[in-house]
């Protein structure tokens, strides 16, 4: 039995989805539009000791008293799988984990991309977009590079490289407001907004126009276009978190604060851009040219844990064997 190592990279979309048109398959409610980084990794070895007595996962090195989030990935590639073996997989994230910075994401994606290659399924790179879903309605887009669009229409998923990273090298500046798990899961908050938040239903029907606006934007590699769509479609899903019942705020005070820090920046003509997923950290997004002057201006910062500096970057992929 081979056994199989593989990194991916965390996403952080500019058009979000918020929401699940099919919680049995972990179905996204809509589109979505991100970008893949470099700096941050989660790498995943899948091997088989001959001492394992059933399936076991060992997160961060600490072992997990199930296999949680990714069962069913697990599941549906053992079963295409001619292995009946048990495996264990051995996750390591180089960044905080479950507080907000998309390590399920990459975390899945090198699971899956790890298993694949262990299991010998050979999976087309659509099954592995159908795969990943199956534990995280973004980790597909951690398969890719670059900029992403994972397209939902109905319970039909398509995901793609839209623009490569080399082809509009922007930079993002990553603040690290808390290294704390999120109090609220993102799957727990989606399905509480879904049932609950009074704008929900407008969130989804309005959602396809902002996909449309950024890939323009993307297209035309036009920076103002594409942190305008992408600042109001964070703040649109926010808004659909905090008019749920109860109310999702993942925001702190250095939330806030690294917030005004952009919006003084973009007044004074730098272009910068800002986005946040579902947790308390704060994505900016800038040109290379004054990647310096933004991340000067943020080091000062009050309340701020830590700050990562990343370009774009590669999709999920093999690195041992």
């Amino acid at each position: 039995m081979k056994s199989s190592t593989a990194i991916a990279h965390p996403n952080f979309a500019l058009i979000k989805y918020w929401g699940k048109s099919n919680i049995s398959g972990n179905i996204p409610a809509m589109s979505s539009l991100a970008i893949t980084l470099n700096t941050m990794t989660s790498e995943t070895t899948v091997s088989f000791p001959n001492n394992l007595e059933q399936d076991t996962w060992i997160l961060n090195g600490v072992e997990q008293t199930s296999l949680g989030q990714i069962q069913s990935p697990c599941d549906y590639l053992k079963k295409i799988s001619l292995i009946n073996q048990p495996y264990l997989i051995e996750s390591t994230n180089n960044f905080p984990t479950a507080a907000g910075l998309a390590s399920s994401a990459s975390g899945i994606a090198s699971l899956v991309t790890a298993l694949d290659s262990a299991l010998e399924t050979k999976l087309s790179s659509q099954q592995m977009v159908e795969v990943a879903i199956l534990g995280s309605g973004s980790a597909a887009r951690s398969l890719f590079s670059g900029f992403v669009h994972l397209e939902v229409i109905e319970d039909n998923l398509k995901c793609a490289t839209i623009l490569e990273a080399d082809e509009w090298p922007l930079n993002v500046i990553v603040c690290v407001t808390s290294t704390n798990r999120k109090t609220i899961s993102s799957r727990q908050g989606m399905e509480i907004s879904k049932t609950t938040s009074p704008i929900y239903k407008d969130w989804v029907n309005n959602h396809q126009e902002d996909i449309k606006l950024a890939i323009q934007a993307i297209e035309a590699k036009n920076f103002h276009q594409l942190g305008k769509i992408a600042e109001q479609n964070c703040l649109k899903m926010h808004k659909v978190m905090k008019t749920s019942q109860p109310p999702i705020d993942y925001w702190n005070p250095a939330t806030y604060a690294c917030v005004k820090n952009v919006k003084d920046m973009q007044k004074k003509g730098i272009p910068v851009f800002f986005t946040i997923d579902a947790g308390p950290q704060v994505k900016i997004i800038c040109e290379p040219d004054v990647s310096k002057d933004v991340m000067s201006v943020m080091e000062n910062l009050p309340g701020l844990k830590s700050i990562i500096k990343s370009n774009l970057g590669r999709g999920a992929r093999i690195i041992h064997e």
